[in-house]
C-alpha cells in the first residue's frame, strides 16, 4: 500500500510538473505576442523603406537584455528593413523563405549550420500591410526563468503538500486497515480454544468485515462436521466397549465352570486383559464426553497413600516395593478424586510392570503440586517419547500385554483437570513421570 501511495503521489507530481512545462510553454508563447505587438505599434510604414521608430527606452531594455530579446522588421521576402542587433539579423539571413511568408509562424532559430538555438521566434505579418513581417524573438534562457520562477513558487507554496498527504495517507490506510481487521484478533483467539473437546465452539460472524464472513461461515461450517465426526466416533467407542462387556461377563462366568488347569488359566488371563481393555475405552469415552466434576480440595499427600495402599499387595505379588515421599504440610489441588487416583494408578501400575523384580517404584509428593513417579526400568527409548501418551501407544516392549491406552488416560484427565503431564529418562537410569496440577488458590484452603 505504501508503494501504491507512493506510485501514486510520483504520478500525481509527474502529471502536475507536466501541466506546468505546458503551461509555461503557453504564457512564452503569449510573452511572444506581447512582444511582437509592443514592436508593431512602433513601425513606420509610410516611410520609404519602411521603418522601426522606437522611443529611447524601448531601445535601452533590447541593448541591456544582452540579446536576450529580439526583433527584426523585414519584407515577405526576407530582406532586412531593421533589426535589434547583428545575431538578430544573422537568424533572420538563415530563416527560411517559406516561414517568413506565412501569416503567423511560432519557430525555434536555427543558427549558420542548421543546429537549433536556444531560442524562440514569433513571426508575423504586420497587419494592414502583407508585404512587411516582424520577427520577434526570446532566448532559452528566459523560457527557463519562467520554468525557475514558476516551479519554485510551486515548490514554495505547494511542495510541502505532497510528503504530508502521503503521510496523512499512509496513516488513515494503516489506522483502516488495523480497525477492519481488529476483530481477527478475537477470532484467532478463540479458535486457538477450539480442540476436540470444544468441538461446539464457533467463530462469531457478526461485528466484521462482509468480505471476511464466507471465510467465517466456511470455517464454522467445518467445524461442524468435524464435531459430527468427533461424536460420531465416541459413540462408536463408547457404545462397543459396553457391547463388550456383557459377552466377556458371560465367558468368564462360563470359564469359572471348566475347572482348573493351564489352557483355563491362560484363558482366565486374556478375559482379564479384555476386561481391563473394555474398562480402559469406557474411561477414555466418559473423559472425552463429559466435564469432570472438579469440586473437592484433594490433598496430594493422602491421594498418593491411599494408591500405595491400594497397589502394595500387587506389587509384593511382583517382587516390587513401593516408597512414598511425603510434603510436611498438606499439598491442596482441587480435582475430581476417583479421576485423579486412576491417573497416578496407572502411572505406579505402569512402572511396576517396567521396573525389574527386587527394585522399587518411589511415589514423591511436591510442593508446587506436582505427582512424580519414578522406575529403575529401561526408560523410554527418544524415538517414542513424543507420542507416548497417545492412545495405543506401547513403545518397543511387546512383550507387554497393556492397550497402551494407560498413559493417553492419564493425559487426558491432567487436561480435564487444567494440569500436565511428562516424563523424562533419569541418568542413573529408569524414568520419572511428573503429573502437574494447579494449587488450590489460598483463600480457598480453609
Amino acid at each position: 500500500m505504501s508503494a501504491v501511495l507512493l506510485g501514486c503521489m510520483l504520478f500525481l507530481a509527474g502529471a502536475v510538473t507536466q501541466y506546468i512545462w505546458i503551461s509555461v510553454d503557453d504564457l512564452d508563447d503569449v510573452s511572444l505576442r506581447v512582444q511582437s505587438e509592443q514592436i508593431t505599434r512602433h513601425i513606420d510604414a509610410d516611410a520609404t523603406p519602411p521603418r522601426l521608430d522606437m522611443p529611447d527606452d524601448l531601445q535601452k531594455s533590447y541593448r541591456e537584455s544582452g540579446d536576450g530579446y529580439l526583433y527584426a522588421l523585414l519584407t515577405a521576402d526576407g530582406q532586412i528593413l531593421d533589426a535589434s542587433s547583428r545575431k538578430a539579423r544573422d537568424f533572420m539571413t538563415a530563416l527560411p523563405v517559406a516561414q517568413i511568408r506565412a501569416k503567423q509562424s511560432y519557430i525555434r532559430l536555427l543558427d549558420s549550420n542548421g543546429q537549433e538555438t536556444p531560442y524562440f521566434a514569433l513571426v508575423t505579418m504586420v497587419p494592414g500591410h502583407p508585404e512587411l513581417r516582424i520577427m520577434v524573438a526570446q532566448g532559452y534562457l528566459h523560457w527557463e526563468a519562467y520554468i525557475e520562477s514558476v516551479l519554485g513558487e510551486f515548490a514554495e507554496h505547494m511542495g510541502w503538500v505532497f510528503p504530508v498527504v502521503l503521510v496523512v495517507a499512509l496513516a488513515i490506510s494503516v489506522w483502516t486497515i488495523r480497525s477492519s481487521l481488529r476483530p481477527l484478533k478475537a477470532l484467532s483467539a478463540r479458535a486457538l480454544r477450539i480442540g476436540p473437546n470444544t468441538s461446539g465452539m464457533r467463530l462469531p460472524e457478526t461485528e466484521l468485515p462482509e468480505e471476511i464472513r464466507p471465510l467465517i461461515r466456511s470455517v464454522n461450517s467445518a467445524l461442524d462436521r468435524l464435531e459430527y465426526g468427533f461424536q460420531a466416533q465416541r459413540r462408536f467407542t463408547a457404545n462397543a466397549a459396553h457391547e463388550l462387556r456383557t459377552p466377556l461377563a458371560v465367558l468368564t462366568a462360563r470359564l469359572s465352570e471348566l475347572g482348573s488347569g493351564e489352557a483355563v488359566t491362560q484363558l482366565g488371563e486374556d478375559i482379564a486383559r479384555m476386561n481391563r481393555l473394555v474398562g480402559q475405552l469406557l474411561q477414555v469415552s466418559r473423559l472425552q464426553a463429559t466435564t469432570l466434576s472438579l469440586d473437592e480440595a484433594v490433598d496430594l499427600n493422602s491421594l498418593a497413600a491411599k494408591v500405595v495402599a491400594y497397589l502394595a499387595p500387587l506389587a509384593i505379588a511382583r517382587g516390587r516395593s513401593l516408597a512414598l515421599n511425603r510434603t510436611a504440610a498438606p499439598v491442596l489441588v482441587q480435582a475430581s478424586v476417583m479421576a485423579l487416583e486412576d491417573a497416578l494408578r496407572n502411572l505406579v501400575e505402569n512402572a511396576m510392570t517396567h521396573t525389574p523384580p527386587g527394585t522399587e517404584v518411589t511415589i514423591s509428593v511436591r510442593a508446587d503440586g506436582s505427582l512424580a513417579v519414578r522406575d529403575h526400568g529401561p526408560g523410554v527409548a527418544e524415538a517414542w517419547q513424543a507420542r507416548i501418551f497417545e492412545p495405543f501407544s506401547r513403545g518397543q516392549q511387546p512383550r507387554h500385554h497393556g492397550a497402551g491406552l494407560g498413559l493417553s488416560i492419564v493425559a487426558e484427565t491432567m487436561r480435564a483437570h487444567g494440569g500436565s503431564v511428562s516424563m523424562h529418562n533419569l541418568p542413573e537410569g529408569g524414568a520419572e513421570f511428573t503429573l502437574r496440577l494447579p494449587l488450590l488458590p489460598a483463600e480457598q484452603k480453609h
